[in-house]
């Protein structure tokens, strides 16, 4: 792939060639690694020898590149910004010509107007628009199921003041972006959801501006996420795009904490300028706390302020209005303080023992189709959990915008965020964990400074190879490193399960043993699935996904087949919910356990009685039943079942019924709920009311 994608790397004015393009191998996405700058004298040199016949129609040209993206900002909507949302004019580029191409001249990236009588083969047409931000999947029909580049452009008018800069800021776009200002490339960035900026003081100019983004949907196998999810891979430039105006000095990130010990805000400040060592002060007037920092050449200062604070906590999600002012620079937002902790298998909240009545969800709107990505849709999702009695939302399976985690936080809903450390990705490639690493670096930039966020996730459904474990073993060090006032987790998969509940069902079944009792108890009544993947060493709270009443059940029936046994899949699904009162879960490392999933699929209105799969009433029993199984598991201190509201999901080719949607939501993708809804409300009021 690396001979058909320009070459990006920092440097102001620096020369890089674009490797040869092949008119015979036209490619399907950016590099897995950035190539290494070359030497413009060795361009040179090559260029002057001989060609041979070899050598294919669309040689290589220069490109320049002109800056590495700046350190991200924290809290960009307390800031000054011109928003740049609205209708974009696009190209599809399916070929990925669009910056090699000899008759696009210096590519779509540089923004060329074609003059009377010139030929230049690209142009975007004003009629011919996409809303940013948004997905393009939902937005053109002809893009529904496309991968792949699409390119964006827009115009605005500005005037930097003096002694201000500038910055874009980009809250998301999947997946690998290049931005172009006035012509010039000036950004790269790979990650479909973390936000990131870049200056662009020196690239903006007096009036108008052209702002010109080449999206491409497609990763790679060295990406985080990889190639190939469980859901629909919804392109563009999904969350907002924002041009922040910042005085010469200002205070670009900072931490404001409850310590541990619930007597004092504790935190830093990092400034960004010439004058970084000015110092700064923090307020937060109704505490009575005002406080001079002193920042060193670094532009950093630590402070610890004794404070008792009202606590921030679900029921009463009391906030703060917090500023830190340096110069001519004033930053504030609300803030809440709350203390997150361990002890043995209880996850304490403000001291005290709390149970996670939750349910996970992916960033889908409820409101529209596509992409979920403005306060609306945020609102939307929370009224539901509201609805459901809940007071914990797990965001699945990557980082969700900022208007959500913003939303939990007013309205006080935990949360289980999460990096798409997804299945099999490539954990022996040191890329792929220095781009999960960056990754997370920027979701914490985003997110430290909200209450609701009490648990980062590592991973979801990983298996447990060596190279797995050293991987996520150095993630949860960079994340410990870069915030420690927060529990670390991740969601492990349920095959544990599946050998436990196997040779139950199959001794029920009079079977022979058809499976590995490793993990079995001495008493195989009840039946323990006692959770051994090595990462349980590494996390603070266990996540556990388990399907009993789904997807077991033709794992396990193919294996008591194979032992002699002649049942059929729906004889064994229906023993397994019959006999769940009958097990319970536990974990060898004496740790919090949440269920992060458990489910099954019904189509909306589709009725049949509690044993046809794919129903509402299938679906509602199968809730009965689980809740049951793990009222009755002590270890448990919370679930998150899998999942508010059905969702795209390529995967799900059954289409009378799926119709590429997965259907284990509570709610249709249109909003209707399904009985299960109600089963869960009812579960979670009595709990709540406990």
């Amino acid at each position: 792939m690396e001979d058909r994608m320009p070459a990006v790397t920092r440097s102001r004015a620096l020369l890089v060639a674009i490797p040869v393009f092949s008119v015979w191998g036209w490619g399907c996405g950016p590099p897995a690694e950035v190539p290494k700058p070359v030497d413009p004298a060795e361009t040179s040199a090559a260029a002057a020898e001989p060609q041979d016949d070899s050598t294919p129609f669309f040689g290589p040209r220069e490109i320049t590149v002109l800056e590495e993206l700046a350190p991200l900002m924290t809290n960009v909507f307390g800031r000054e910004v011109l928003s740049l949302e609205g209708d974009w004019t696009y190209i599809v580029d399916q070929l990925q010509i669009g910056d090699a191409s000899p008759l696009l001249r210096g590519g779509v990236g540089e923004d060329e107007v074609a003059k009377s009588g010139e030929l230049l083969e690209y142009a975007f047409d004003p009629a011919r628009t996409l809303r940013v931000p948004g997905d393009w999947n939902s937005q053109d029909p002809g893009l529904f199921w496309y991968r792949g580049v699409v390119w964006y452009r827009t115009e605005f008018d500005y005037q930097l003041p003096e002694a201000k800069r500038a910055y874009l800021y980009f809250g998301g776009g999947n997946f690998a972006k290049d931005v172009y200002l006035n012509g010039k490339l000036i950004a790269r960035h790979r990650g479909g959801f973390t936000p990131f900026n870049s200056e662009v003081t020196e690239y903006l100019e007096p009036g108008l501006n052209r702002l010109v983004v080449k999206v491409n949907s497609l990763s790679e196998p060295t990406d985080v996420p990889t190639e190939y999810n469980d859901w629909l891979n919804y392109g563009g430039l999904t969350r907002e795009v924002l041009l922040v105006e910042v005085p010469r000095t200002f205070v670009r990130e900072y931490s404001v904490q409850l310590s541990p010990e619930r007597d004092a805000i504790e935190g830093w400040v990092q400034l960004d300028g010439p004058d970084a060592g000015q110092g700064a002060t923090l307020r937060i007037e109704e505490l009575g706390i005002e406080e001079a920092l002193d920042t060193g050449d670094d532009g950093r200062a630590t402070f610890r302020v004794p404070a008792r604070p009202g606590l921030w906590a679900p029921g009463s999600p009391t906030r703060y209005a917090v500023s830190i002012e340096s110069g001519e620079d004033r930053v504030g937002e609300p803030i809440g303080f709350r203390s997150i902790e361990t002890r043995g298998e209880d996850i304490l909240l403000n001291g005290e023992p709390v149970f996670l009545r939750g349910i996970s969800t992916h960033e889908e709107s409820v409101l529209h189709p596509g992409r979920a990505y403005g306060p609306e849709d945020a609102a939307a999702i929370i009224g539901l959990v509201e609805e459901l009695n809940g007071n914990f939302l797990r965001l699945a399976h990557y980082p969700h915008n900022e208007h959500m985690v913003r939303a939990a936080d007013e309205a006080g809903v935990l949360l289980w965020v999460e990096m798409p450390v997804y299945h099999n990705i490539r954990f022996s490639n040191e890329d792929t964990l220095a781009q999960a690493k960056r990754q997370y670096s920027e979701m914490i930039t985003r997110d430290r400074n909200r209450a609701a966020v009490i648990l980062w996730s590592l991973a979801n459904e990983t298996p447990g190879t060596p190279a797995r474990n050293r991987f996520l073993d150095a993630l949860a060090t960079h994340v410990r490193a870069e915030d420690d006032t927060r529990l670390i987790t991740a969601a492990l998969i349920g095959f544990d399960g599946m050998q436990e509940v196997g040779k139950y069902i199959g001794t029920e079944l009079a079977a022979e043993k058809s499976v590995i009792a490793d993990l079995l108890t001495s008493d195989p009544d009840p039946v323990t699935i006692v959770i051994d993947d090595p990462l349980g060493e590494t996390v603070d709270v266990i996540g556990y996904n388990e399907y009993l009443g789904w997807y077991m059940a033709p794992f396990i029936a193919e294996g008591l087949r194979d032992n002699g046994l002649e049942v059929d899949e729906a004889e064994v699904r229906e023993r397994i919910l019959a006999s769940l009162p009958l097990f319970r879960i536990a974990t060898k490392f004496g740790k919090p356990l949440i269920i992060s999933e458990f489910g099954a699929g019904a189509r909306q209105g589709r009725r049949g009685g509690p044993v046809a799969i794919w129903s509402e009433d299938y679906q509602a029993r199968v809730y009965v039943r689980q809740l049951e199984f793990l009222e009755k598991s002590e270890s448990i201190r919370g679930i998150s079942p899998w999942i508010l509201k059905d969702f795209r999901a390529p995967y799900r080719l059954n289409v009378p019924v799926q119709d590429y949607w997965n259907r284990k939501g509570l709610v249709s993708e249109t909003g209707e709920k399904k009985l299960a809804f109600g089963v869960l409300s009812d579960h979670y009021a009595d709990r709540a009311a406990r």
